[in-house]
C-alpha cells in the first residue's frame, strides 16, 4: 500500500545509503592515515645516525632524519582531517538513520491507521448483511 510517506522514505533510504557510503569511505581513509603514519614511524626506527664517517654522511643522515620527522609530522595533520571526517560522517549517518527511522515509523503508522479503518467499515458491511439476512428470514 502506497502512503503519504512513501517517497519520503525512498529519499530518506537514499540519503541512508549515501551517508553509509560515506561513513565507510571515511572508516576506510582513516585506517589508511593511521597505516602511513605507522609505516612512517617504523622508517623512522630503521634509520640511524653513522657512527664514523665524513660530515657529509652525517648531514645526510641528519636531513633524511629531518624528512621522516617532516613526514610523520604530514602524516599526524592526515590522520587528525580523517578522524574529524570520520566524526562528522557518522553524525551525518545517525541523522540520516534517525530521519530515515521516523518517516517510515509515520509510514507504518498511516497505514495502520488505514487497516483499522478499512476492519471497521468491513465490520459494518458485515453487520448490514447480518441484519437484512435476519430479516430477510423472518418476514
Amino acid at each position: 500500500m502506497k502512503s503519504k510517506y512513501t517517497p519520503l522514505v525512498k529519499l530518506k533510504k537514499k540519503d541512508l545509503d549515501k551517508a553509509e557510503r560515506d561513513l565507510i569511505a571515511a572508516n576506510n581513509a582513516l585506517a589508511d592515515a593511521s597505516g602511513r603514519l605507522n609505516r612512517a614511524y617504523q622508517i623512522l626506527s630503521e634509520l640511524s645516525l653513522p657512527t664514523h664517517g665524513t660530515v657529509a654522511k652525517l648531514t645526510q643522515a641528519h636531513m633524511m632524519i629531518q624528512a621522516q620527522h617532516n613526514t610523520i609530522e604530514e602524516c599526524k595533520i592526515y590522520l587528525e582531517e580523517s578522524e574529524r571526517e570520520q566524526f562528522q560522517m557518522q553524525n551525518r549517518f545517525k541523522n540520516a538513520m534517525m530521519e530515515y527511522e521516523k518517516f517510515k515509523y509515520l509510514e507504518l503508522q498511516e497505514a495502520r491507521t488505514f487497516l483499522l479503518q478499512y476492519k471497521k467499515e468491513e465490520a459494518k458491511m458485515l453487520d448490514e448483511i447480518g441484519i437484512m439476512t435476519y430479516k430477510g428470514g423472518s418476514v
